[in-house]
C-alpha cells in the first residue's frame, strides 16, 4: 500500500469528533492567518500596499486569505475523515448545478426583491439602474461567488452544518454553526476598521452572531431544498451580500435609509417561507435520507 492510498484511508475515530476537530482547527488557523494581516494592516509588518496593486482594499485581501484556509482545512480534515470517497462527494456538491429552476430563482432574486419591497415599505425610493450599473453589479456578483462565497459555503453549508444536522435539527444546526461562522469574522472587521477597541468586541459579536444565525438558518434550508447544492447556497450567500453590503444592486436601486434593515428583515421572511415549504423535512431524517441518497449516487458513479 502506497502513503497516498494510506493517507486516502478515512479515520474512523477522527470522524466521529469531525465536527469538533473541524471548528478547532478552523478556528485556529483563521485566527493566526487574520492575525498575520492584521498586523500587516497596522503597519507592523511590511505588505499592506500589495492588495492595492490589483485593486483591493486589505478587508478584501482578507477575507480572500479566510476562505481559502477555511476551504484548505474543510478538504484536509474531509480527506482524514472520510477519505476520497468524502472528497469526491463533496466536489459533487460543489459543483451540483442540476437543481430545479425554482430554487436557483430563489437564490438569485428572492432576498434582493424583497429587501427592495420592503425598504419602499419602509420609505426608500426606487431608482432605476444603468446598464453600465447593472453590467458593474454582474461582475461583482460573479467574483463574489467564485473567489468567496462558493468556497466558504463548502465550509459551512457543505461540511459543518450538514454534519450538525445529522444529531440535530435543521434549526439547532444553523444556531450551532453561527457560532464559529461568526467567530471568524471578528478579525475582519478588526480589519475593515468596524472594532478599534476591546469594548467593542463584545457588542459586534453579539450582533454578528444575530445576523449570523439568521444566515444561517436561511442557507440550511436552501442546503436541504436543493440537494445538497452547495452552489445554489453559495449564489444565496451572494444575493445576500449584494442586498445588504452599500456597494450592491440593493444599494444601486434605493435611496433612502432603510435597506439596512429592510436586508435583515428580508433574509428572515425568505428563510420562514423556505422553512414553511420544507415543513415535514427539517429533522434528522430528512438529513440522513439526502446523505444516502448522496452517497449512493456517488458510488454509481465511480463504478462507472
Amino acid at each position: 500500500m502506497t502513503g497516498s492510498e494510506v493517507r486516502a484511508t478515512p479515520s474512523p475515530s477522527l470522524a466521529q469528533h469531525a465536527t469538533g476537530v473541524f471548528t478547532l482547527t478552523a478556528l485556529v488557523a483563521s485566527y493566526t492567518a487574520l492575525g498575520l494581516m492584521i498586523l500587516v494592516d497596522r503597519a507592523v509588518l511590511p505588505g499592506r500596499s500589495i492588495p492595492s496593486r490589483i485593486g483591493w482594499d486589505m478587508e478584501e485581501a482578507s477575507s480572500l486569505l479566510l476562505v481559502l484556509v477555511l476551504l484548505a482545512t474543510t478538504i484536509s480534515i474531509t480527506r482524514v475523515t472520510e477519505g476520497t470517497a468524502g472528497l469526491r462527494a463533496l466536489a459533487g456538491r460543489m459543483t451540483r448545478w442540476r437543481v430545479g429552476w425554482r430554487w436557483w430563482l430563489t437564490a438569485v432574486a428572492a432576498v434582493p426583491a424583497a429587501t427592495v419591497g420592503l425598504a419602499v415599505a419602509l420609505g426608500d425610493h426606487v431608482v432605476a439602474p444603468t446598464p453600465r450599473t447593472l453590467i458593474g453589479e454582474l461582475g461583482a456578483s460573479a467574483v463574489g461567488l467564485l473567489l468567496i462565497n462558493v468556497a466558504e459555503e463548502t465550509t459551512w453549508a457543505g461540511f459543518l452544518q450538514t454534519r450538525l444536522e445529522r444529531a440535530h435539527s435543521l434549526l439547532v444546526a444553523a444556531v450551532l454553526t453561527a457560532v464559529p461562522f461568526a467567530l471568524v469574522h471578528i478579525p475582519i472587521r478588526v480589519v475593515a476598521r468596524e472594532i478599534d477597541s476591546p469594548a467593542e468586541l463584545l457588542p459586534q459579536l453579539a450582533v454578528l452572531l444575530v445576523l449570523c444565525t439568521i444566515i444561517r438558518v436561511l442557507l440550511g434550508g436552501v442546503m436541504r431544498g436543493a440537494g445538497n447544492s452547495i452552489l445554489v447556497v453559495a449564489a444565496t450567500h451572494t444575493s445576500f451580500n449584494r442586498s445588504n453590503n452599500v456597494d450592491g444592486i440593493a444599494a444601486d436601486l434605493l435611496v433612502g435609509q432603510a435597506r439596512p434593515l429592510a436586508a435583515l428583515a428580508a433574509a428572515i421572511v425568505v428563510a420562514a417561507l423556505i422553512l414553511f415549504a420544507l415543513r415535514g423535512r427539517l429533522g434528522r431524517a430528512e438529513r440522513l435520507r439526502l446523505d444516502a441518497a448522496e452517497v449512493a449516487r456517488s458510488a454509481s458513479s465511480a463504478r462507472r
